[in-house]
């Protein structure tokens, strides 16, 4: 539910923003970052079918559908045949529901041509407390962590990034810790990995220890993309200022990062609408239309190897 309050600051959120801007940059995007029903534990808004025809009416050309319970390329493939001018890509996240650090859960999806890996999410030893409080959870008393107790990568991490350099995924970095990211993205570019996504570090409420703005500098300058989503700034989530979404992407350049929305819960908009807010919000905080472009099209399109004349 939308309180009015809410409705305000929704409105005040893309005030004096040009409509058709707004729709042309959103016709041909791409969200990187959507959750879909049914999920364990959670309620979400929409199924994959139903998140495709309205992706699709709002005039998106594709998401990632992210579920933490599941890998969702069986689904994915699905939708895109029932959708066929919708692109839907399948994903897995490494959470307890899935063995946590399941490397044959990784082999198999990667063999089913999923496209995008998440490290843990809820079940993070950086997140676990912090969603478990916020959302009303009990999830169980073993976090995961992809380090061992010298803070040295697992093995078990080592081979699953092989199995996405094998394959072209792209590899989200999900909640875990500063120390964590640094470790990870530290091996990606021993091993060549390049399409290492370091997961809305703005979204400060499922972490237990964010990012500095530093460490964030740092990524991108290694080549590594940084997300920013709409849940940051809506009304149903962080509530964060947009203009300081519009400096953080100042200050790595918007050719390093995606705007997504982590949408597809409860009581967040669709991800058309919350993806329209977004861009409408940031174009109102000064970002040009070529950089938002770049953020919701070029680079999602890049780190989904989509064609170019797709």
């Amino acid at each position: 539910m939308m309180y009015e309050a809410d409705w305000d600051y929704t409105l005040e959120l893309t005030q004096k923003v040009d409509d058709s801007v707004v729709g042309r940059l959103l016709r041909g995007a791409y969200d990187m970052h959507v959750h879909i029903e049914p999920e364990p534990w959670m309620t979400r808004r929409y199924d994959t079918l139903d998140t495709a025809l309205h992706a699709r009416e709002m005039g998106l050309a594709g998401f990632v559908a992210k579920n933490r319970a599941y890998c969702t390329q069986a689904v994915a493939l699905m939708v895109n045949r029932l959708v066929p001018d919708m692109r839907v890509y399948g994903s897995i996240t490494l959470d307890g529901e899935v063995g946590g650090l399941n490397y044959r859960a990784v082999l198999a999806a990667a063999d089913m041509g999923t496209k995008v890996l998440w490290m843990p999410v809820f079940f993070s030893a950086n997140s676990m407390h912090v969603v478990e409080r916020n959302f009303g959870l009990s999830l169980g008393d073993s976090p995961i962590t992809i380090l061992d107790d010298a803070g040295r990568l697992l093995p078990v991490v080592v081979d699953i990034l092989g199995v996405a350099k094998d394959n072209d995924m792209v590899v989200c970095t999900g909640h875990i810790s500063p120390l964590e990211v640094d470790a990870l993205a530290n091996k990606c570019m021993q091993m060549g990995v390049s399409k290492l996504v370091v997961t809305h570090p703005l979204s400060t409420i499922v972490f237990e220890e964010a990012l500095t703005s530093g460490q964030t500098v740092a990524l991108a300058k290694a080549g590594f993309t940084i997300e920013h989503c709409a849940q940051t700034i809506s009304p149903t989530g962080d509530r964060i200022d947009p203009a300081v979404v519009a400096d953080a992407i100042r200050m790595v350049g918007a050719d390093n990062c995606i705007m997504t929305t982590d949408f597809g819960g409860t009581p967040h908009p669709a991800i058309g609408e919350g993806l329209r807010m977004f861009i409408g919000a940031l174009l109102k905080r000064g970002l040009t239309e070529q950089e938002i472009e770049g953020m919701v099209k070029t680079t999602p399109r890049r780190l989904l190897s989509v064609a170019e004349e797709d």
